[in-house]
């Protein structure tokens, strides 16, 4: 699989494998983004938001879902919408404790 051109460290985006929740969750706090607790049933699933608009059920505040379990191309699509939402590539990889 060829990854994005618009990712620049390839080394580490080829190990996002190794990416748990808990280290998305430390990261968007160090990122400033809001980290929400799925509420309803017993699902452990987490969304990272836009900090600068509260309100959880407007769904433009959504960046991304972070579900318990996690793999490679899960970590990456999780990647690309940080980045998307306008959070530098480094900073990322800082944030995941990769850089």
């Amino acid at each position: 699989m060829m990854a994005e051109d618009r990712i620049k460290r390839k080394n580490l985006w080829a190990g996002m494998n190794n990416v748990d929740q808990a280290d998305w969750i430390r990261a968007a706090h160090k990122l400033g983004l809001r980290v929400v607790h799925a509420t309803s049933g017993t699902s452990h699933t987490i969304t990272l938001r836009d900090p600068r608009n509260v309100d959880d059920d407007d769904i433009r505040t959504l960046i991304s879902t972070v579900q318990t379990n996690l793999y490679k191309q899960a970590n990456q699509a999780i990647f690309k919408k940080v980045v998307d939402f306008g959070i530098e590539e480094d900073d990322i990889w800082r944030a995941l404790k990769k850089l």
